[in-house]
């Protein structure tokens, strides 16, 4: 499919290139044209860039194709996209066996001055192969392969290309795309160098506190109940994982054998977590929980940032702020005490927009199934003064996925904690810890956490 695209873009490119001869409207000369024109594949890249240009002073226009929360792995370019690589001043991609439609749309390109990062190139022999460990399920595709290479003396090698969750590849990464920024942008060159800096210090922050978590845990193992797009992670804190498929498998059932392999993996390391990434199926996940012998772990999703949408980024998403909810789950996840076991401990920031939504509607309805448990919430801040006690409520409030709805918790926080001092601006997003109870008042019953922290 891919190969037909490519035939029918150089066929478009060929017809400009030949009516340009006899019109004003050439294919490299669109409206905007005069801008730094800088396109890239994935999310991170994206906001990697944007860091980068910090107030932008060239009037960049910086183009996220993967945006719709297609991953990297399925991605199936347009004639669009084709044409605004073929003419931007800079193209960022991974490079790996998943964007070989880049190569191609490189081959086309009108602009024969334009700069091209590949990440894999930059990383250079830092890059990790592609790698099965102990039950790791292999894809029937691999299977296919292997019997087809069996006479062959070589096979080729395939990479891991899912570089950008590793915080260290990101400093070095961010270096590399500002390095080239720099270069073809002199006249901003210094403010480029500085933003730079200034980003990088922030990823070098932040791997610190995933060193000093990893450290302090007695727990150095992972188990994902999914595809494991978290070696270079992984690699760079010393843990070990086990897993049901690599990072870029497309498998979606796992064999009983590798269901026992992990389950029995669980009761082995007396694992209280099985990790997923993104996304709401976590039928694996459930499956190998439900063959272990306590059958009471708590799944945990890690985010891999495949599925970032440039909705989320209007939202407010970013690659730091992905990364730092990631370190939240992982210090869950190496725990050496059961935070999820019988449910007393209870994290929404974990889960996904919609399963938050409906976890806080069930707390809101059914009280009392909830009372005395802990609960980890994120949202918006609230505040309510009623008048006629003279009592003030504060609450965290959680939009559903679709943002037309709201659900809250009130939360009352430890007595160390003074109104309005020690509070944050309303309409802040806080992140909330506390017990869940319920109260009287009047004929009511009202819900809330008590003894809370907020951050």
């Amino acid at each position: 499919m891919k190969k037909y695209i490519f035939i029918m873009v150089a066929a478009i490119l060929m017809a400009c290139c030949l009516t340009a001869c006899g019109s004003a409207n050439d294919v490299s000369a669109a409206p905007g044209d005069d801008k730094l024109q800088i396109v890239t594949t994935i999310f991170p890249e994206y906001d990697w860039v944007m860091n980068i240009l910090g107030d932008n002073p060239a009037n960049a226009e910086v183009t996220m194709l993967l945006d719709n929360g297609v991953d990297l792995h399925s991605y199936q370019p347009t004639v669009d996209d084709i044409m605004k690589i073929s003419t931007c001043d800079m193209f960022i991609y991974v490079g790996g066996e998943s964007d070989e439609w880049a190569e191609n749309a490189l081959k086309e390109a009108t602009n024969k001055d334009m700069v091209v990062v590949n990440l894999l190139e930059v990383l250079g022999d830092s890059v990790k192969e592609e790698e099965m460990v102990e039950g790791m399920q292999e894809s029937e595709h691999e299977h296919e392969e292997e019997a087809d290479d069996h006479e062959h003396e070589e096979e080729e090698v395939e990479y891991d290309e899912h570089v950008w969750l590793s915080l260290r590849n990101a400093a070095t990464l961010t270096d590399g795309i500002s390095k080239e920024l720099q270069r073809i942008d002199a006249a901003n060159a210094s403010v480029y160098k500085s933003n730079s800096d200034a980003y990088i210090k922030k990823l070098n922050d932040l791997d610190k506190q995933f060193s000093d978590a990893v450290s302090a845990s007695a727990v150095k193992t992972l188990l994902f109940g999914d595809r494991f797009p978290f070696r270079y992670l992984t690699d760079d804190y010393g843990l070990t994982y086990y897993a049901a498929f690599v990072g870029c498998s497309a498998e979606t059932e796992a064999s009983f054998e590798t269901i026992t392999f992990l389950a029995g993996k669980i009761d082995e390391l007396s694992l209280h977590t099985i990790m997923t990434i993104e996304g709401n199926d976590h039928r694996i996940a459930e499956t190998i929980m439900q063959n272990t012998a306590d059958k009471d772990q708590q799944i945990l999703s890690m985010d891999s940032m495949q599925s970032t949408t440039s909705k989320d980024v209007e939202g407010g998403t970013t690659y730091l702020s992905v990364m730092e909810k990631n370190l939240s789950v992982l210090k869950q996840g190496i725990s050496d005490a059961p935070t999820g076991g019988d449910g007393d401990y209870i994290d929404l920031t974990t889960m996904s927009g919609t399963m938050v939504y409906s976890e806080v509607y069930n707390m809101i309805y059914n009280p009392d199934d909830f009372v005395g448990k802990t609960i980890k919430m994120s949202g918006s801040y609230a505040v309510y003064h009623d008048e006629s006690t003279d009592k003030y409520y504060h609450a965290c409030i959680i939009s559903d996925a679709t943002a037309c709805c709201s659900q809250g918790l009130e939360f009352k926080l430890t007595e160390e904690y003074t109104y309005p001092e020690d509070y944050p601006e309303e309409g802040s997003q806080i992140c909330v810890v506390g017990t869940f109870d319920t109260y009287q008042e009047g004929e009511q019953t009202y819900c809330t956490l008590t003894d809370a922290t907020i951050s």
